[in-house]
């Protein structure tokens, strides 16, 4: 069976575990006392993803395990986190092979930090020494702060204007509060863990194979596309190739296993059984989701110590209490963020500071961001100087692989489980003198990088998809207007861009991103000019379902019987059918027969069938398709503001037909092409929710505005109360943290 935790972007977190918000990095646990309670509850579900050209779900083709929330202490690391959520590792086959994982998730139990029988005092008991120290350190500043602006009488918001010998005094005092703070946040991250779902992850891989390259992708335009929910699953001959060979194609099939902890182990082993060893024919009816024992872990929740309420050190009992109010915590919280605002800006004042923190949070370029991506608008080749590369390359580390997660020391109470799920809570929200302030605006994309790399992804993926498409109907080669320049296989393509996926892959698990753009300079001319094409042409990414063709309210019905004896298997010729397309209700090409974009080395656009070669010819009541001879195929022009392709001479024109249409259709006749991040509806609600979110912000928000101003030191926490964020490879379970 294989060992995967290193997938688990989570992987080596615990209670404690703490965060750094500008990488992502989690560090190990700074909590050393039992301070947390168990949940025991158990839930599992079921899915299928992977690779297949004709089926959808959220969970299928998308490359990546996606991620459920974000976590982040200003807008743009909110927005970082959830942009990084969707490099992940990225996995994508590049071959001609069907690949297919069936999943169960499991959870074991919920562990949280028992707030409400804990006091700040206790809750900094239980932390290591070095954290103790450092929040110590921090908390003496502070009240140094309040203290003497108590004794001085003087006002914080005042005194930041002002240049008298108090004010002054005043001002060096918060500055080494914030320099504490900022200390603290250097060692001990922003955030730390308060509660985790511990759990098990495991399933079986189909892996198909045809055992000719004449059978790979050979039903195409007939065959029977599935729409399903992310929690549904269809039989193996459905994911492999539309129902159409009704499990007669020949076809290896490589079973394997794979698991995140081991607490599933033994139903995992028990799921294999039932598939492994099995011809094509034995499985194509199967639907191995069914197939599943029941994937409950049988030995109850982890296991951990009781709850033990920490003996306080009298001394930082004594700081702690020394906070009889929070009167002054917003002003505190305004010059923290003040101060630092003016390591970037330091002619601003105190005033120009709190007039811009006032305003509305500025969230239009993630609303750019969000329709790039929705019109898969994403420029790869627009490579970031080599600063902005290594940055990429911190930012999005926590999500690739393992060796890039300090972790934890694995503690034996939780032995085979591994966590799916994390709430974080910043400092701030648990230390009411750890006052900052967050900026909520969105002044720049620094994820975007990140985005570029997933498109390029699936880009290369896509096109190798489609010259290997190609090669099966028949196009198998391209003649190059230069006579100087050696003619182009399709195969040859194929097998380049499959290259080029690989080895951006790698790049992203290594998270070295820099390597992504020598990928695409090491392309020969032609596949470098193709991509540059399909670049420009951005809306072509979004042919997930193929092309629908429109001439004069028509579209491509069934296959005509061949009269010549001749152009048999060289040519094929279809009827026009009435088409009630309208633009937008693209469910009227349900039955009709869809055509595919290629691009060719010279910087021509063709369309082409499955089947039977590429568009040749067209009348008003027939269209012909037809393999490399003497026949000229039609050449398409495009509009990128009507996301079209289209034919002047011959009136037609041919329109990006999206996932969305086969949904609920009894019966969609086709296979898809591009998976692409438009299509990734997580990733899409992801940043719909952030930016309902940040619109409801002013430009500044402080860490205030969670305290009431009548806590005190004495005063035990109210768990509803701690602010939190979450983010694992499950959905949240809301009813831990109000």
């Amino acid at each position: 069976m294989e060992k995967s935790e290193k997938s688990n972007p989570l992987y080596g977190v615990t209670i404690g575990s703490i965060i750094y918000s500008q990488s992502g990095k989690f560090a190990p646990s700074v909590i050393r006392a039992p301070i947390s309670r168990m949940i025991a509850q158990q839930q599992s579900e079921k899915y299928m993803s992977g690779e297949s050209s004709y089926l959808y779900s959220e969970r299928m083709n998308q490359g990546a395990f996606g991620i459920s929330g974000a976590y982040g202490a200003s807008g743009m690391s909110l927005l970082r986190s959830s942009l990084s959520a969707y490099v992940g590792e990225s996995k994508a086959t590049a071959d001609r092979s069907v690949v297919v994982n069936y999943s169960a998730v499991a959870i074991g139990g919920i562990e949280y930090v028992n707030f409400e029988d804990l006091t700040a005092s206790s809750f900094i008991a239980s932390l290591n020494g070095a954290c103790q120290d450092g929040a110590q350190a921090v908390l003496t500043a502070y009240n140094n702060v309040v203290k003497y602006a108590a004794q001085s009488k003087s006002d914080i918001q005042t005194a930041l204007k002002q240049t008298d010998a108090e004010s002054l005094q005043l001002k060096e005092l918060i500055n080494i509060w914030v320099e504490a703070s900022e200390d603290f946040a250097h060692d001990f991250g922003d955030g730390v863990v308060v509660g985790v779902i511990w759990g098990g992850l495991g399933g079986v891989t189909l892996k198909m194979t045809a055992q000719s390259e004449s059978e790979s992708w050979q039903y195409g335009g007939s065959a029977d596309f599935s729409y399903a929910n992310a929690f549904a699953s269809v039989a193996v001959q459905a994911a492999y190739d539309g129902n159409q060979s009704h499990g007669n194609a020949k076809v290896n099939v490589a079973c394997k296993s794979f698991s995140w902890g081991t607490v599933l182990d033994a139903q995992v082993q028990e799921w294999l059984d039932k598939v492994d060893n099995k011809s094509f024919s034995e499985l194509a009816d199967v639907n191995v989701i069914e197939k599943a024992p029941k994937m409950e872990i049988s030995r109850g929740a982890p296991t951990i110590p009781e709850f033990h309420k920490p003996e306080v050190d009298e001394e930082i009992e004594k700081e702690v209490e020394k906070i009889e109010n929070l009167d002054n915590l917003k002003e505190m919280a305004e010059a923290s963020a003040y101060k630092k605002t003016l390591k970037t800006n330091p002619k601003l004042s105190f005033d120009e500071f709190i007039n811009n923190a006032e305003k509305p949070a500025d969230t239009d370029k993630l609303k750019i961001l969000q329709e790039k991506i929705q019109n898969n608008d994403i420029d790869t080749l627009n490579f970031p100087n080599k600063n902005k590369t290594k940055q990429a390359h911190f930012t999005a580390s926590h999500l690739s692989e393992s060796g890039n997660i300090l972790h934890a020391v694995q503690e034996v109470n939780t032995e085979g489980y591994v966590p799916l799920g994390a709430w974080i809570s910043h400092w701030s929200e648990i230390f009411p003198w750890m006052a900052q302030g967050y900026y909520n605006s969105i002044d720049g994309i620094e994820g975007e990088e990140i985005i570029r790399l997933r498109v390029m992804l699936q880009d290369y993926l896509t096109l190798s998809r489609t010259y290997y498409i190609a090669h099966n109907a028949g196009i198998v080669e391209f003649k190059r207007k230069d006579p100087s320049h050696v003619n182009v296989s399709t195969l040859s393509l194929g097998d380049a861009f499959a290259h080029a996926a690989s080895e951006v892959q790698k790049a992203i698990e290594i998270s070295d991103f820099g390597k992504v753009q020598n990928v695409y300079m090491d392309l020969n001319e032609a596949t470098k000019n193709i991509y540059k094409l399909w670049n420009d042409v951005s809306f072509l990414r979004s042919c997930e379902l193929g092309l629908g063709l429109i001439k004069d309210n028509k579209t491509i019905g069934v296959a005509l019987k061949n009269t010549d004896q001749k152009s048999v298997g060289t040519r094929q010729a279809y009827s026009l059918i009435a088409c009630d397309f309208e633009g937008k209700n693209y469910t009227a090409f349900s039955r009709a027969y869809k055509v595919l974009p290629l691009l060719t080395p010279d910087g021509d656009i063709l369309a082409f069938g499955p089947q039977q070669g590429a568009l040749s010819s067209i009348y008003d009541n027939e269209i012909v398709f037809s393999k490399p001879g003497r026949a000229k195929y039609l050449v398409f022009s495009y509009d990128k503001n009507a996301r079209e392709l289209f034919h002047k001479d011959h009136h037609i024109k041919l329109y990006p037909i999206p996932f969305a249409a086969a949904e609920n259709v009894s019966a969609w006749k086709g296979m898809s092409l591009s998976t692409n991040i438009g299509s990734m509806k997580g990733l899409s609600a992801a940043l719909t929710s952030l930016n309902s979110q940040l619109e409801k912000l002013r430009a500044w928000s402080f860490s205030s505005m969670n305290w009431s101003k009548k806590w005190d030191g004495k005063k035990l926490y109210r768990q509803h109360r701690i602010k939190n964020q979450y983010m694992g490879i499950i959905d949240e379970i809301e009813n831990i943290f109000a």
